[in-house]
């Protein structure tokens, strides 16, 4: 991820490479725990549109302070017409790893 999050969160929504083609079916979330994977969730795509509602808490928070928009984002694929393929974020820790996409 970019260390500036408005090139992130614009090239995010606008670069092709970040997102596929066609039409996304699950949002996905895995949560990794001192190496160990301990979630692994396939959502219908569209809980993608309240993200923020389905993130716990304390994640919210840490992905606030390293500065991703994760309002705007959420903002974005609300108002999509089509959610597609794409990266959404990831959040990297010492001990924890969580990574959102859309596939």
């Amino acid at each position: 991820m970019s260390k500036c999050p408005y090139t992130w969160f614009v090239g995010l929504f606008s670069n092709s490479e970040s997102k596929g083609s066609g039409v996304a079916n699950n949002l996905r979330v895995t949560v990794y725990k001192n190496n160990e994977r301990v979630v692994d969730v396939a959502l219908p795509a569209n809980s993608a549109r309240w993200l923020i509602d389905i993130i716990p808490t304390d994640v919210v928070t840490k992905i606030r302070q390293e500065g991703v928009p994760l309002d705007a984002i959420q903002s974005e694929l609300a108002k999509a017409e089509v959610l597609s393929p794409q990266k959404i974020f990831k959040l990297e820790e010492p001990h924890r790893s969580v990574d959102v996409w859309l596939e």
